[in-house]
């Protein structure tokens, strides 16, 4: 019987042994391109199918399912490492286009990076150059890109009609005179 089978005779936790196999994970991968090949993909084939990858692996090197010995709790720890790594590998910085009047109004905008989606708020009077942070992520911004104004843009804007908006609104939201009969018989059945 080797040291780690003696061990867990003993009664030692797996989770302390994954645990030392599992330190320092991020010199484990040091790149994207190794972490994608932990899963024996390219970084082509993108974050959803190294997920997908991951969790056959993990189902398949779970102490639970296959005995904890060295070699196999050292491969789940550099999947782990490399999963890590890939859903942390945002890109750094990121170009956006905005129009001038959005620039000027400012805007709220859904990205996408990588598999995922991210906020950035792009604040009123944004110039053409300008770095914003991405809501949530620290070490990501975006580089706001302004695209040339129209004519129809530079010219000041003229207030919102919204006379047909309130007409609908009144119109539609009114209780009818079968609302309005079924509210004064529940008023009269709760006063009694």
């Amino acid at each position: 019987m080797n040291s780690l089978g003696k061990r867990l005779a003993v009664g030692v936790n797996l989770s302390d042994i994954f645990f030392r196999y599992s330190q320092d994970m991020t010199s484990r991968v040091p790149s994207v391109n190794e972490a994608y090949a932990i899963f024996g993909l390219r970084a082509e084939d993108g974050l959803t199918a190294a997920k997908r990858k991951f969790r056959d692996l993990v189902k398949t090197l779970h102490p639970d399912v296959t005995p904890a010995t060295p070699d196999t709790l050292s491969r789940l720890a550099n999947a782990v490492a490399a999963m890590r790594l890939l859903e942390e590998s945002i890109p750094a910085c990121m170009d956006v286009e905005v129009s001038a009047s959005q620039a000027r109004d400012g805007l709220t905008r859904t990205l996408r990076a990588g598999n995922r989606r991210v906020l950035v708020r792009i604040p009123a009077g944004t110039r053409d150059g300008d770095i914003v942070n991405i809501v949530g992520e620290e070490n990501a911004a975006v580089t706001i890109h302004v695209i040339a104004a129209s004519a129809a843009e530079l010219a000041p804007s003229e207030p919102l009609d919204f006379g047909p908006l309130d007409d609908f609104i009144d119109e539609f939201s009114r209780p009818s005179a079968n609302t309005r009969f079924a509210g004064w018989i529940r008023k009269a059945q709760n006063a009694a």
